[in-house]
């Protein structure tokens, strides 16, 4: 479902429930992990330089990385839905935030 918000603060105020709360996890751990990071707006997600987008969709949630580091991690994410350059999350408890945190060092090992 794409969004038409313009700033990301009313992205984020235009997702609710349990995504919510999983967007809200992301981001700390994005800012953890890259402190600084700039966030935007871009094709209707929230955008950060280097990770990509996370994306609050009709369903689930999405965390979008380049195709090469989800590669580089593929036999951590068994059990997990994945496609090509996401990770979907269904629900709050599909979130494993050691092996999202490890992405994440991973991206900025590589930026």
């Amino acid at each position: 479902m794409k969004r038409n918000d313009a700033s990301p603060e009313a992205y984020r105020a235009d997702v609710s429930g349990w995504q919510r709360d999983v967007v809200e996890r992301f981001r700390a751990m994005i800012d953890d992990v890259l402190p600084g990071i700039d966030e935007g707006i871009k094709y209707g997600m929230l955008n950060y330089p280097g990770v990509e987008a996370l994306a609050a969709q009709k369903h689930h949630v999405s965390l979008y990385v380049s195709p090469a580091v989800l590669d580089r991690h593929r036999g951590e994410m068994a059990g997990f839905a994945y496609g090509k350059s996401c990770l979907r999350f269904r629900n709050k408890g599909d979130l494993d935030e050691g092996m999202l945190k490890t992405l994440l060092d991973d991206i900025a090992a590589h930026s």
